[in-house]
């Protein structure tokens, strides 16, 4: 979605404009926009869209107004805040911020081209004229401001063509006259430079009664005596080609635009930082009127022999026009010559492939001049000593990665065979390197199918992106990082390329190496972005690094993997104790030892610890099936199981349970089969496989029927109620929940038996029987309340809440439902919060308030959105548009 305002106010949504209604409503939205993502007080929007002097009804036809633009553009959110409104936008797609923005980066040529008429055009109110005044004074300020860039880059005939008919609407202004009178002159129209100047003395004569000011008058005495302009000084222009095919890094470009100074852009082999550098070179060369400088330095080459400073300095020198017979012998003479010629000019100075700080620090200008730096390193001497700022790349997007392909195969090629595109895309996992190895392959074979290449891909990986020119070889560019690394770092290196999860912590790369020492390493391998700390403390690696990585050599393989898979599965233990004491321990074997081990302070470090751990445990869950580790993964799949349904993590789950189930069959347990059939059957429930899921559960009832295992009789027992129940079937559940009851009862587990009281009652409430059902979730909640299990009390409650909704008392559901929100809040449970927020707004909906049921409903869309519930999320939203 764009948004224009420098010509006729509108909106367009994928190049096709939107009818945002009548004159009044689109200066609303033009009100809005001025400011976008800042609140407009409702006294400003009347006055800008009305003026001075509204109309009584003013405030209500501005809220229509309102509605009816929330209804035209519905992915723009328009937000009512405390007093006013904010319209909710990515301020580049506002052609007046744009614009602005390309004013400030000195991009004259850009801002004006957004120009497409009078701004504001068709609105009429004080507050437009005056903004329209404004923005007119902004424009013309730059088409002075672009005419210097042109003048400065001989570009004379540009200016002329621009300026010729301003100075006819403008035939004062001294400014327009100078710069006119200077490109006539330089294009050697000496005689026409002449007459505009005296055509301006004779107007400044006659109608203020003064002459030209002195600059006017110097310039005039020079053009005379033909002076005017000033020779150009050398303006190289060194920097390599443009990119053929470049698509995407729309945030990198952003910051380079916002930089200026000294930038390193750092990042692995073959990601792309030198196709970023020259991209942006080439599009704003306008920024830099006296030219461009480049170097390669091969910091990071096969050959082995960065390029000196020395070297780099007496290229640049003979590209500014230094003969090559007076450049100086020595560095520091030469740096010196350097920075005078650079001295009050505005130029780009392109340093590639750098290996380190000082080969950089003498070929740094200082003044008006922008550098941008790409190196592997990270070159914090730049940042620390000369104030550069860093500019990390990473992977392609997918959306991105396909476009480069597309844009060097032919998008139709991709059309054709789109399932073989996207394994392409995703073989190559973002690395414009591999990208472009592939593309090469595809256009030297146009004939192939793109599967047969996709074929060869998923099979051989990095053997596939091997060619003869190591230029062209990820794995030669990736080894010309590896080769300088010491030993403890090229270790780590090999080691995390095993690590299962697509990121680690620093706590878990010290139980992979065995040692809590590794932050100097770490640091080490980031340093040349083969890893990045891409949140505090946690370390990713490129898909392809990852694989490059693995490839290695490396002592203690299976001794660091125990060492790693032991610390999650302790961590996944230690979180479970700390948020769920009460929860019955499993039947299998001790968990194994960690000796770097997570053991969480409190509730919030549990749950900040699964939260960034999640995917790592999945993954671990997974390794340990691949290489027999029954009881870990069964083990993995009950600690973490109440934790991924709280947050609605429920894929997790349920593989982690179908892992658990195979692993089971390995194991001399039958209270490991019956639970993990538990486990699956519950799962199976969580996604409405209903039939399934009790299927697994008769499968465990049946599994446990011969022993003694009471507890575990119970724990499926109530799993076969709350799957009974999902199917709305709750007179079948009723003999489950009760059966659990009377098991546990004579146990002397006075949580587990209060939860499966609490079951009865919910399934008797479900039946309409209110009153019975009450009565036993209240003793429940009295059980919960003394031993501090606020999730089960929050339970229960809720379901003492739908008892009082269908007796007719909605204000003491309510009541409750709030305690519950408040629990459930404090305690993490985002899975039943969601729930708890959509029952209270049927109520609130049914009594009559509508607003408060939408408030409800909006919470809880946003939350089983979070906790990947998205059918759940679709289905209010269609409750919140019938209230409409």
């Amino acid at each position: 979605m764009r948004f224009q305002l420098l010509g006729d106010v509108g909106a367009a949504r994928d190049g096709q404009q939107v009818d945002i209604g009548p004159v009044r409503q689109r200066s609303v939205l033009a009100a809005l926009l001025v400011d976008v993502n800042e609140t407009v007080s409702t006294d400003q929007l009347v006055v800008r869209v009305w003026g001075d002097e509204p109309p009584a009804s003013a405030r209500n036809t501005l809220a229509s107004y309102l509605t009816r633009l929330r209804q035209a553009l519905p992915e723009v959110p328009i937000e009512r805040v405390r007093g006013g409104q904010r319209l909710v936008a990515d301020p580049a797609a506002v052609d007046l911020v744009e614009f602005r923005r390309h004013l400030d980066a000195g991009r004259y040529e850009q801002a004006l081209a957004l120009w497409r008429g009078e701004p504001l055009g068709g609105l009429s109110t004080p507050w437009a004229v005056r903004l329209r005044e404004t923005l007119a004074g902004e424009r013309f300020a730059a088409v002075l401001d672009l005419a210097d860039q042109r003048l400065a880059a001989g570009r004379h005939e540009d200016v002329i063509a621009a300026l010729g008919p301003l100075a006819e609407e403008q035939p004062l202004d001294e400014r327009v006259a100078g710069q006119l009178m200077q490109a006539l002159a330089g294009s050697g129209r000496q005689a026409d430079a002449l007459a505009v100047h005296e055509r301006l003395r004779l107007r400044l004569a006659e109608e203020l009664g003064v002459d030209p000011g002195p600059e006017l008058q110097s310039l005039y005495q020079r053009v005379l005596h033909g002076e005017a302009p000033q020779p150009p000084r050398v303006v190289p222009q060194q920097l390599l080609s443009p990119p053929r095919a470049f698509v995407g890094r729309t945030a990198e470009l952003a910051r380079l635009d916002e930089a200026g100074g000294v930038v390193v852009i750092s990042g692995a082999g073959g990601i792309g930082k030198t196709w970023l550098a020259l991209h942006w070179a080439h599009r704003d060369a306008h920024r830099f009127p006296d030219g461009q400088l480049y170097v390669n330095l091969r910091g990071f080459d096969p050959s082995g022999r960065p390029v000196s400073a020395e070297t780099a300095l007496r290229g640049f020198l003979e590209g500014l026009g230094v003969a090559p017979s007076t450049v100086p012998n020595d560095l520091e003479s030469q740096a010196a010559l350097y920075r005078s010629l650079l001295a009050g000019r505005r130029m780009l100075v392109l340093v590639d492939n750098a290996a380190d700080s000082t080969q950089v620090a003498p070929l740094l200008p200082g003044g008006s001049c922008t550098v941008l730096v790409t190196s592997r390193a990270q070159l914090t001497g730049l940042v620390a000593s000369h104030g550069a700022r860093r500019l990390t790349v990473d992977a392609l997007p997918v959306r991105d990665a396909t476009a480069l392909l597309a844009a060097r195969i032919g998008a139709d090629r991709l059309a054709a065979e789109p399932d073989a595109a996207q394994a392409l895309v995703d073989s190559c996992a973002g690395m414009p390197l591999a990208l472009s190895i592939v593309a090469g392959r595809a256009q030297a074979h146009p004939e192939f199918p793109l599967a047969a290449l996709a074929g060869e891909l998923q099979d051989a990986r990095l053997n596939a992106l091997d060619e003869d020119d190591p230029l062209a070889s990820v794995r030669a560019v990736l080894s010309w990082s590896t080769d300088a690394l010491k030993p403890p770092e090229a270790q780590l290196f090999a080691l995390l390329g095993l690590a299962p999860g697509p990121d680690i912590s620093v706590q878990a790369v010290a139980s992979l190496v065995g040692s809590a020492d590794v932050g100097r390493t770490l640091r080490a391998l980031e340093r040349v972005s083969l890893v990045q700390q891409h949140v505090p403390g946690r370390y990713r690696m490129h898909d392809l690094v990852r694989l490059y990585a693995a490839e290695q050599a490396v002592d203690d393989r299976d001794a660091a993997l125990q060492r790693l898979v032991a610390y999650y599965t302790h961590g996944a233990y230690s979180v479970d104790r700390k948020l769920f004491p009460h929860r019955s321990l499993p039947v299998l074997g001790a968990v194994p030892e960690a000796p770097i081990a997570f053991e969480p302070p409190d509730d919030d470090a549990a749950w900040a610890w699964f939260h960034a751990e999640h995917a790592c445990l999945a993954a671990t869950a997974r390794l340990a099936s691949q290489t027999g580790q029954h009881t870990v993964v069964w083990q993995l799949a009950w600690f973490l199981a109440p934790l991924r349904w709280r947050q609605g993590y429920l894929d997790d789950d349920f593989d982690g349970w179908r892992m658990a189930l195979a692993a089971a069959e390995h194991m001399d347990s039958t209270a490991a089969r019956a639970h993990a059939s538990r486990g699956l059957g519950r799962a199976c429930v969580q996604f409405n496989r209903i039939e399934e899921g009790i299927g697994h559960l008769r499968r465990a009832l049946d599994l446990l029927a011969p022993t003694d295992l009471a507890l575990e009789q119970a724990i499926v027992h109530s799993a076969t109620a709350n799957a009974y129940s999902m199917g709305r079937r709750y007179a079948e559940a009723l003999p489950h929940a009760r059966q659990a009851l009377a098991l546990l009862e004579p146990l002397g587990r006075p949580v587990l038996t209060a939860q499966a009281r609490s079951q009865v009652g919910e399934t008797l409430v479900r039946l309409n029987e209110n009153e019975a059902g009450r009565a036993l979730l209240e003793q429940a909640v009295a059980v919960f309340r003394e031993h501090g299990d606020t999730d089960s009390e929050a339970i229960t409650l809720s379901n003492i809440a739908i008892s009082f909704a269908q007796s007719d008392q909605p204000t003491e559901a309510l009541a409750l439902y709030r305690t519950c929100r408040e629990l459930y809040t404090g305690n993490g449970n985002h899975y039943h919060l969601a729930d708890t927020l959509e029952l209270s707004g049927d109520i609130l909906l049914a009594f009559g308030d509508a607003g408060g049921a939408a408030e409800c409903w909006r919470e809880a869309v946003a939350l089983f959105v979070t906790t990947h519930q998205l059918a759940r999320a679709e289905k209010i939203r269609a409750k919140l548009a019938d209230l409409r």
